[in-house]
């Protein structure tokens, strides 16, 4: 069970109210922006292996506007290069993974022992 520094002191006596909402918010604010730094990196990935993937692979001939030019070559090869991608950054993506672990586990044990009842804030998707 963690518990936030500003309230280790304190961890043998009762918190109030406010001091209990406040910690919780912090630590909801950073759990959200954990998730969102995760979100940007994951986005990145996907969108730098696109564009390798595209200067690899000139296309020869023009389509239907409405036909895709991505091919099943063109996904192979972008599926190589961003398993390329994710052995290079990989341990960087486990480590915010597992900090959002930590933190969701730190937010729960915090509402457990309080009796928190109210409905966490939903997640938002980047």
């Amino acid at each position: 069970m963690t518990i936030p520094m500003k309230l280790r002191g304190k961890a043998a006596a009762m918190i109030d109210r406010e001091q209990l909402r406040a910690a919780l918010a912090r630590m909801e604010t950073s759990l959200a922006e954990t998730r969102r730094n995760l979100a940007l990196a994951e986005r990145a990935l996907s969108d730098r292996a696109e564009a390798e993937t595209i200067g690899r692979r000139p296309k020869a001939r023009y389509y239907h506007r409405r036909m895709s030019r991505w091919t099943g070559a063109d996904e192979v090869e972008y599926r190589r290069v961003l398993d390329g991608f994710l052995l290079v950054s990989g341990p960087d993506m486990d480590r915010l993974r597992l900090r959002i672990e930590r933190q969701e586990a730190a937010i729960e044990a915090l509402r457990r022992k309080y009796g928190v009842n109210a409905q966490r804030p939903g997640c938002f998707d980047w």
